[in-house]
C-alpha cells in the first residue's frame, strides 16, 4: 500500500491533477462535468481554498493526496459541513492509481480527521449503486448504508446510496 501525504488543497495542485482528474472514467458515476481546462480546475481549487462565504455556517475542507515515494498527486478529498449541519465527504482518485488502496487509505484518514474536527457530527457520503468500487471502499471503511433513493445522474435515473459513519 502506498504511503500517502495529505496537503491542504491549493490552486497549484491543478497543474498536477488535471490530466488524471480530467479522464472521463472519473466522472462515470458523478453528477458533475470534467474540468474544461487546467485553468478552470485551478480557479475551482482557488475558490475551494478560499472557503465558504463568511457567515454561511458552512465549513469546506479540501486536501490533495500525494504518494510519498513518487511525489505525485494521486487524489483529492473534500468534506463540507453544509448549512443544515450535515457533514458530507467525497473523493476522486486519478485512474492510474485505482486499485492500489489509495481510496480506502484516504477515506480512513479523512474519517479520522473529520471525527477530530466534528466529533458529534456523522460523516455522510453518497454513491451511485453501480459504482461497485466506491461502495466497497465505503464499506471497508466501516460506513453503513443509511438509505437508497432514485436520483438523476448525468440525465439518467439511478439508485443513489447514502452511507454514514458515526451516529447518523
Amino acid at each position: 500500500m502506498p504511503e500517502l501525504v495529505y496537503e491542504p488543497l491549493r490552486e497549484e495542485h491543478a497543474a498536477e491533477l488535471y490530466d488524471g482528474l480530467s479522464e472521463a472514467a472519473v466522472y462515470a458515476y458523478l453528477d458533475e462535468r470534467r474540468p474544461a481546462s487546467q485553468d478552470a480546475l485551478r480557479r475551482g481549487y482557488r475558490a475551494l481554498a478560499a472557503g465558504p462565504p463568511e457567515g454561511s455556517g458552512q465549513a469546506w475542507l479540501n486536501w490533495a493526496v500525494r504518494e510519498r515515494s513518487t511525489g505525485r498527486c494521486v487524489a483529492v478529498l473534500q468534506a463540507t459541513l453544509d448549512t443544515q449541519g450535515e457533514l458530507w465527504f467525497g473523493y476522486k482518485v486519478v485512474p492510474a492509481w485505482w486499485g492500489r488502496g489509495v481510496a480506502t487509505q484516504s477515506v480512513r484518514w479523512l474519517l479520522a480527521e473529520l471525527r477530530e474536527r466534528f466529533p458529534t457530527t456523522p460523516a455522510l457520503a453518497s454513491v451511485d449503486k453501480r459504482n461497485v468500487a466506491s461502495v466497497c471502499v465505503l464499506q471497508k471503511c466501516g460506513l453503513r448504508l443509511l438509505r437508497s433513493e432514485r436520483t438523476a445522474v448525468n440525465g439518467e435515473l439511478v439508485e443513489e446510496l447514502t452511507y454514514g459513519a458515526g451516529e447518523a
